[in-house]
């Protein structure tokens, strides 16, 4: 039997608050965010990519993030499939010298995955990518996601590169733009191209995962997202009635968080989080500079569409509740989101 992909199923990307003035993490805030969303559901956690502003902690920083992420999700309790929920780590840097020591420090913190986009200054090429994600693979033991940003990096891997990264370089998945022209299309070529049934294909791109669950969206083994992190609830019970093709048992909550991620979607991306978070009373802080903070009447939409959140996920689960479960997180192993 083919052992899932640690990179499958329901993944949140929490944000990464921070104390008021000092401008370092809040880690008692992560943690809470973290058990919150282990306890609704999800399927794994993966702290510092771009919705964590990895990129702008320091080492030491970093190490306390990853920390407390696995000590938060290992208290938590198991997933829904009866173990521990994986906590993933996103290493990007602008140099491989610097993404090989974030990883080596995620796999001593504990992580049991690393997620990695080409970073650079300039758009990378194939040999440069394939050369990078190699240097990781030689100094750790974790398996890699490749986070595909084409629109951001310049650079938009192939099925090809992809495949050979699977063999040679532990890669067992991808996060990919569900946005994307011809995602549908792209999906089957990766899949074709890598041919193991242990590799993740996954999507990301909150509107267009909400927009098309249950219609346009394409078979998927996973949802990369930061929302689900602030609202666990509603994105599990969506994600488990898509994975199940029951779109009946999601009416509500495919509304309320389509109403939310077109909200989002007005705003600065990591400032929008970080302005959903306080008003959901998580103190995550202001984004780390130079992101500037949504200013308050910008956040007009949002306050909306929380006044208008389904009241059993609003009274049972998300980071102002870390204690409570989901309601409808159902039971079983990731699925396959259709």
């Amino acid at each position: 039997m083919t052992v899932p992909s640690p990179f499958s199923g329901l993944l949140a990307y929490p944000i990464t608050p921070v104390g008021p003035g000092s401008g370092a993490p809040d880690l008692e805030a992560l943690a809470g965010l973290v058990a919150s969303t282990v306890r609704a559901g999800v399927d794994g956690v993966t702290v510092l990519a771009s919705s964590g502003a990895g990129t702008s902690f320091c080492h030491e920083e970093r190490a306390a993030v990853v920390g407390t992420a696995v000590r938060a999700a290992r208290d938590a309790g198991p997933g829904r499939s009866g173990a521990r929920v994986p906590v993933h780590v996103a290493v990007a840097a602008p140099a491989t010298t610097e993404v090989v020591r974030n990883a080596v420090a995620a796999q001593a913190g504990g992580a049991d995955g690393l997620v990695l986009t080409p970073f650079s200054y300039v758009p990378l090429v194939d040999d440069e990518v394939v050369a990078l994600f190699e240097a990781v693979a030689a100094e750790t033991d974790l398996p890699l996601c490749f986070y595909n940003r084409p629109a951001q990096s310049g650079y938009d891997a192939t099925p090809e590169v992809l495949a050979h990264l699977a063999r040679q370089a532990r890669l067992l998945g991808l996060k990919d733009p569900a946005g994307r022209a011809g995602v549908g299309a792209r999906l089957s070529a990766v899949r074709g191209a890598v041919d193991d049934d242990a590799f993740a294909v996954g999507l990301s791109g909150d509107l267009a995962m909400i927009e098309g669950a249950f219609t346009t969206l394409p078979s998927s083994d996973a949802w990369h997202t930061g929302v689900a992190a602030l609202v666990p609830a509603e994105y599990v019970r969506l994600h488990r009635a898509h994975v199940d093709g029951r779109p009946l048992d999601a009416v509500l909550e495919r509304s309320w968080l389509l109403a939310l991620a077109r909200e989002l979607g007005q705003l600065r991306p990591v400032a929008g989080l970080h302005a959903l978070a306080e008003l959901l009373g998580v103190p995550a802080g202001p984004p780390r500079g130079p992101v500037l903070a949504t200013p308050p009447e910008q956040a007009a939409g949002l306050r909306s569409v929380l006044a208008r959140r389904p009241a059993a996920a609003a009274g049972a689960a998300g980071p102002e509740a870390a204690g409570s479960g989901a309601p409808g997180s159902g039971a079983g192993k990731p699925g396959r989101a259709r």
